[in-house]
């Protein structure tokens, strides 16, 4: 592949604009990606100090969407389930980092994680470089390329080392954006003086912070627990807070405009009498900067006994919803609750048209909202899950 002088010119130039605009890094990394023929262009940051990946913002030629699924679900993994890593922060290793070395064909045919993420994107090889690592923060370039192109070669290598002292100085610059840092964003001391017990963690569910009265609430409490600094739920309520958690990230790096719809989430646990509120925290800076992964805050606390609907009665073949439940759990308004409950009873969306005093399309319009608040794909899964917590609360 030749190289000019030009296309040197020219990318070392975009790097400069970063600091000025969130759209300058996207810039820089298309003209990356076009001259070296590659599949994707990716800044990460790990903190060492709190063990996540605090910081990833790539660019490819695929459409957003494509690479959306794939990183939020490539998020999900410990940084321990890819061998790259490993490989990657040697302490010896120096200059360039290339997984051909050691990651082989028969590894990718047998690996979940190439096999289902990875190479439906086109990432079968990566080259990546540090950009700032000392003891508290890694963060690093990484240019990634498919199986057909093949890894980047010396001559291509070469070329980006002339790059990557002109990224250190940007990036060193901006460091404060690739820390995993909740000093800036809300204090411990202050957390730490609240009788209210608080836990500070990330959109991977790893605790970054509790404070001493969480530390009592999960004494009193055991089906709430941390192993491995995740927050452990019972099993129902946890694969409900991963969809959330899921969800939240999503939100936040593609989709930043419905972000005022998921403030302040009342989480209620099944079959307790235990809620915590899930608030984002993020700086408008850092919503302005693509990438970054911001803390969540949880407030715990106990309902009263008498804080639940009293059950109305009902026909023998009616669905009971309790209407709290579903404002406080999924923050669902009173027409979506009203729908919700004409749904699960029976009602076919003529009829709900008719009893609503709505058109089919507003009908619609409240239905996909539902689904987002629910985390259901489908009329049948929101079925299923009214029918689960109708008969949860017919029990009370």
């Amino acid at each position: 592949m030749n190289f000019n002088n030009n296309d040197y010119e020219d990318l070392v130039e975009s790097i400069y604009q970063i600091p000025l605009s969130q759209h300058s890094w996207f810039s820089f990394a298309k003209k990356l990606l076009n001259i070296l023929d590659a599949s994707y262009v990716h800044i990460q940051a790990i903190d060492f100090s709190h063990q996540v990946l605090s910081f990833s913002n790539g660019v490819g030629p695929l459409p957003l969407d494509a690479y959306a699924k794939a990183e939020l679900d490539y998020l999900r993994y410990p940084v321990e389930a890819d061998p790259r890593w490993e490989k990657f922060l040697d302490p010896q290793r120096q200059g360039w980092y290339q997984c051909h070395t050691h990651i082989t064909d028969s590894f990718v045919d047998q690996s979940e994680l190439y096999q289902h993420i990875l190479l439906s994107i086109d990432l079968r090889y990566v080259a990546s470089h540090e950009l700032i690592w000392d003891e508290k923060i890694c963060v690093f370039l990484s240019i990634s390329t498919s199986l057909k192109r093949q890894p980047l070669n010396h001559e291509e290598l070469a070329f980006l080392d002339r790059l990557i002292p002109h990224l250190k100085r940007i990036v060193n610059a901006q460091r404060h954006l690739y820390e995993f840092s909740s000093d800036h964003i809300i204090g411990y001391s202050l957390i730490d003086k609240l009788t209210q017990p608080i836990l500070l963690l990330n959109l991977a569910g790893q605790i970054v912070h509790h404070n001493s009265a969480m530390q009592f609430f999960l004494e009193k409490y055991p089906f709430i627990h941390i192993v491995d600094r995740q927050l452990n739920l019972p099993e129902v309520d946890q694969l409900r807070f991963i969809n959330i958690l899921y969800q939240l990230e999503e939100i936040f790096r593609y989709k930043p405009h419905e972000l005022d719809h998921f403030k302040n989430i009342i989480f209620l646990i099944s079959q307790t009498q235990i809620k915590f509120n899930i608030d984002l925290l993020a700086s408008e800076k850092e919503k302005s900067f693509f990438g970054t992964r911001p803390l969540l805050m949880l407030s715990f606390e106990e309902l009263l006994n008498d804080s639940l609907d009293v059950k109305q009665s009902l026909k023998d073949d009616q669905y009971y919803l309790c209407e709290h439940y579903l404002k406080q759990q999924y923050q669902l308004t009173k027409r979506e609750f009203e729908l919700c409950y004409f749904f699960v009873n029976g009602m076919s969306l003529e009829q709900m048209t008719q009893k609503m005093g709505l058109t089919k399309s507003s009908i619609r319009t409240y239905l996909r909202n539902i689904f987002l608040k629910m985390s259901c794909n489908s009329r049948l899964e929101l079925m299923q899950l009214l029918i689960k917590i109708s008969r949860y609360h017919s029990k009370q």
